[in-house]
């Protein structure tokens, strides 16, 4: 899908980084494809916390690197992957995450870019920039479809 750059965002620690990623999951209101991308301790498990707690999600977000994927109950079902691990695109398939993109269901994939298939799928993509310190650049790129209803995020 086509996706544009429509905001960048500057956040000073990680509370920040999950304050924005919470204001984008509150509007989001239909499943999407959510790939995150940036370097190792760029926050993006930080911002999934943020996005599942905007969705609604109450229960405790870790990084599931090693178990490749986390599923919490919101006000839309949520899946949250890992593909920093997979080595090859059959992987990501092999593990049904092509069977979620059902609209219905919020799919977030840190390091989505590891996956072509999957990234040119998403409807929204968060790039994250390691700037000094704690602090980061938020660059979020988003379909047509998906800029409208995300509008202008702090």
């Amino acid at each position: 899908m086509s996706r544009r750059l429509i905001q960048t965002v500057r956040t000073n620690d990680a509370a920040e980084t999950e304050r924005f990623g919470a204001a984008l999951g509150a509007r989001i209101r239909t499943g999407a494809c959510v790939c995150l991308s940036g370097p190792l301790g760029a926050g993006k498990t930080v911002l999934v916390r943020g996005l599942c707690r905007g969705l609604g999600a109450v229960d405790a977000v870790t990084s599931p690197t090693f178990i490749l994927m986390e599923s919490f109950a919101g006000r839309l079902p949520i899946a949250h992957i890992d593909l920093y691990r997979l080595e090859h695109e059959r992987e990501v398939e092999d593990i049904g995450v092509f069977d979620m993109l059902d609209g219905e269901t919020v799919l977030i994939a840190e390091w989505g870019e590891r996956s072509p298939a999957l990234f040119d799928a998403a409807d929204v993509e968060v790039r994250i920039d390691a700037r000094e310190g704690t602090a980061r650049a938020l660059h979020l790129y988003a379909t047509p479809e998906f800029a409208r209803v995300l509008g202008d995020l702090k």
